[in-house]
């Protein structure tokens, strides 16, 4: 039997973003819960086969809040896989092998749902695969024009909390994997950068 440990790593980090018709950090924040580094440990053919699903693993809540009206933003979630290590750009970090044969995991293969009680992402609720490449991301909430809080709307990216607009300000993220038995057992690494910009 062969034992593939696949561990992805969640953060809330981009750097400091401009802020001039959005108040800047701590004032605006994006707030994460859940546990930051999960384990998928694909230790049977059923999970192999089947893939395994883990719900709820993250939370985001957002508060933005205005120098005037309009104050804009977007949130993104970047993909990297330590490309310094080297790792090709393409697939996972490798920390360790365990067997001679197969091949090493595509970035492709992490899936990611992301939802909310007003269905604001833009693919709100359905699985999507980052394209296999460090540092590619995923659009959750980014359109040009302003949707302002309350609306309950794909893209609601004004000024506003999940303190006063929960269904709009917080974020659900499930994570899923379904690998088959295409892949080199071992351990392998992602880490998932939540992004929180204004848009200007």
């Amino acid at each position: 039997m062969f034992l593939c440990a696949a561990t992805t790593k969640v953060n809330a980090q981009c750097g400091p973003p401009a802020a001039s018709n959005c108040q800047a950090v701590p004032a605006s924040n994006m707030f994460i819960s859940g546990n930051t580094n999960l384990d998928f440990i694909f230790d049977s053919f059923s999970k192999y086969s089947s893939g395994i699903t883990i719900s709820g693993a993250t939370q985001l809540r957002l508060t933005v809040l205005p120098n005037n009206a309009s104050c804009k933003w977007k949130l993104r979630v970047y993909i990297d896989n330590n490309p310094s290590a080297p790792t090709p750009v393409n697939e996972w970090e490798t920390l360790t092998n365990y067997g001679g044969t197969g091949n090493i995991p595509q970035i492709d293969l992490m899936e990611v749902r992301i939802y909310n009680g007003c269905n604001t992402p833009i693919n709100s609720g359905i699985y999507q695969n980052f394209t296999p490449l460090n540092g590619s991301y995923i659009d959750i909430i980014n359109d040009i024009v302003l949707n302002p809080a309350g609306s309950c709307v794909t893209n609601v990216n004004g000024a506003g909390s999940y303190l006063t607009n929960y269904k709009e300000y917080s974020f659900t993220i499930d994570y899923r994997l379904q690998p088959g038995l295409l892949y080199k057992a071992g351990a392998y690494q992602l880490t998932l950068r939540f992004c929180l910009v204004e848009d200007v």
